[in-house]
């Protein structure tokens, strides 16, 4: 086998050649060429210099666990994906054998093999050799510094080949050098990137002042159009063309409160509510919040195209410009209503001394009380008990809102947990029905949800007369939750003889009468636990009929004709004689009313006594 040595011929020629082939890979570095083709000329240079067939340059994965190929001369890709996939070269040792490569990084030193065929430590790579085509080899170590590896240059021959001092220490010249170049390469990479870093971070600040500078802006125009007394409405506009996109504004329960650039039906309930089947231009919903609680919400139609930065700056500082108008239209609401409510319940509770001056106070108010008026009261159900005042204001702001815009204006509060509407009288009975159900409708809430029930009572035309017109109104509301109409406008002719019975003065007379029917039923049931009060209401509601009744309340008709023949001796009456039936149905309904009348003279909110039975 010929020396390595022997084979290099023209001394100062071949110094030429060292030096021209280090200065390339020194220039290729100096400006700032990508690592991969600096790598990839290390592994060119060797093979060249050295007349070696194959070159690698082998760097360290990102764990640090093994070695991979990044930079060759001669070795096909299939090579290159074999060893860095299926046949790697690990750093960190178990029991299998520790590859050449492995082995030079770890100690620092060369490590040859003359005949790969004759080293079984080389065995996992002898097939991947073999393709290549390749019979023995060299690892030489790239050192930072002199110390610390960090990779490998990796020489290869198609023969077998002894490896000789001079050509290692040639090798770990160059080695060397491809070490300085290799680590001056990351160094300019890394400051290239620290620098794409700054460049990048100075655009953002730039990108960031000029947003706070027109967030700044936009913030004060709206502000502006809120203090100029331009309301929800105004903000909507406005926004609407910061943005140019169609903006729309609900408050909690979904009503529209502002809106502007918007197509017919663009944005309607049904959008807004998700029910629509049809595609819908894609949109954008922002909560408008006040006292941790949502009072609003603003939608704007993005379509295919999300929003810029600074048109969601723009609907955010439109979310608190719009909280802070509803705060100030609330407050203003509030002490409109405080004052308004002082008057109703004056009237309400027929307070003597506050009669002579309430004309002049409900006129200062905007209402003539000289005009006859209908009362009508709406009490909630079906509510959490949490969520009881909420609803009640929010049905009270939305009934206040329709109210504003009628002449003469009603007078609107909350008395006892019911709302009161104090209202000209409409012109008729089917318009007084008509506006019952129009202010029971504004009652409802959907969110939280809460049904709502509404009776009416007109004309009232003396201040004398309110007092007992509500106390018939609240005991009305009374009997329609005892009888589980939670969600019905009625007024108290409707009623028939139980809203004449609600309308008598004194309910003593009606008690005892109911007394001297059912007292002995009544009181059966309150001594032994037992439902005959309910089975009697039960019989009459089902139309007298045993089986029907039965099936209300879940029991075996058998149970129901028990109960009915004990009813029939404890008041001494025959439910089959049509005069009999007729007394206990009264003494029934008579009772409920004075029940109900009671209640709302002395806990207007309660629930009466006989809803057990």
């Amino acid at each position: 086998m010929t020396s390595y040595s022997n084979r290099q011929g023209g001394g100062s020629v071949e110094v030429h050649r060292w030096l021209d082939s280090v200065r390339a890979i020194t220039q290729t570095v100096a400006t700032a060429q990508p690592l991969p083709q600096v790598l990839e000329l290390i592994a060119h240079t060797a093979a060249t210099l050295m007349r070696y067939e194959f070159c690698g340059v082998l760097l360290p994965d990102s764990s640090g666990s093994r070695l991979m190929i990044e930079g060759s001369s001669g070795l096909s890709r299939e090579y290159i994906d074999q060893v860095n996939a299926d046949h790697p070269v690990l750093l960190r040792q178990g029991t299998a054998p520790e590859a050449p490569s492995s082995k030079a990084f770890r100690t620092g030193k060369p490590v040859a093999i003359a005949d790969i065929q004759a080293e079984p430590q080389f065995a996992p790579w002898g097939g991947v050799a073999r393709e290549q085509g390749y019979r023995s080899m060299i690892s030489v170590p790239l050192l930072e510094s002199g110390q610390r590896a960090i990779g490998t240059l990796n020489c290869y021959r198609r023969g077998t080949h002894d490896f000789g001092q001079q050509e290692i220490a040639l090798l770990s010249v160059l080695a060397d050098h491809a070490a300085i170049a290799l680590t001056t390469s990351r160094l300019r990479s890394d400051e290239a990137r620290r620098m794409d870093e700054l460049v990048r971070l100075n655009g953002e600040l730039h990108t960031q002042r000029d947003l706070l500078e027109k967030s700044e802006e936009i913030h004060q125009k709206l502000t502006d159009i809120a203090l100029r007394g331009g309301g929800v409405r105004g903000i909507a506009v406005a926004l609407s063309n910061l943005i140019s996109r169609a903006v729309l504004i609900e408050d909690a329960q979904g009503a529209v409160i502002g809106q502007s650039g918007l197509d017919a039906g663009l944005f309607d309930e049904k959008t807004r509510a998700g029910d629509r089947d049809d595609p819908s231009p894609a949109f954008e919903v922002f909560p408008v919040i006040l006292n941790d609680s949502e009072v609003a919400r603003i939608w704007t139609v993005t379509g295919s195209q999300t929003l810029a930065p600074i048109e969601t700056r723009a609907i955010e500082h439109a979310t608190v410009v719009t909280s802070l108008e509803l705060l100030r239209v609330r407050t203003a609401e509030e002490a409109q209503w405080r004052l308004q409510g002082e008057v109703l319940s004056d009237l309400l509770v027929g307070e003597p001394s506050a009669m002579d001056s309430i004309h002049a106070r409900a006129e200062r108010l905007g209402h003539d009380l000289r005009v006859k008026h209908t009362l009508i009261g709406v009490s909630l159900a079906e509510v959490a008990q949490a969520d009881v005042n909420l609803c009640l204001q929010q049905a009270l702001r939305r009934i206040n809102a329709w109210a504003s815009t009628l002449k003469p204006r009603p007078l609107c509060t909350i008395h006892h947990d019911r709302i009161v509407v104090l209202i000209p009288s409409p012109s008729g009975p089917l318009h007084e029905q008509s506006i019952t159900e129009k202010i029971r409708r504004m009652a409802v809430s959907r969110g939280p949800k809460a049904t709502a029930t509404a009776v009416s009572r007109g004309p009232v035309n003396e201040l004398n007369m309110y007092a007992r017109v509500y106390r018939s109104v609240a005991g009305a509301l009374n009997m329609l939750a005892l009888a589980g109409r939670t969600d019905a406008s009625v007024t108290l002719d409707e009623l028939g003889l139980v809203g004449l019975l609600l309308q008598l003065d004194d309910s003593s007379q009606l008690l005892r009468y109911a007394d001297q029917a059912l007292g002995p039923v009544r009181r059966h049931d309150e001594a032994r636990g037992t439902e005959l009060l309910k089975t009697l209401r039960t019989y009459f509601a089902s139309g007298q009929l045993n089986a029907e009744t039965a099936r209300l309340l879940q029991v075996h008709p058998n149970t129901v004709a028990q109960r009915l023949r004990r009813i029939q001796t404890l008041t001494n009456r025959d439910l089959n004689r049509p005069d009999h039936a007729m007394d206990l149905a009264a003494a029934l309904a008579i009772g409920d009313v004075a029940d109900s009348k009671f209640v709302a003279a002395n806990d207007p909110a309660g629930v009466p006594p006989l809803a057990a039975g």
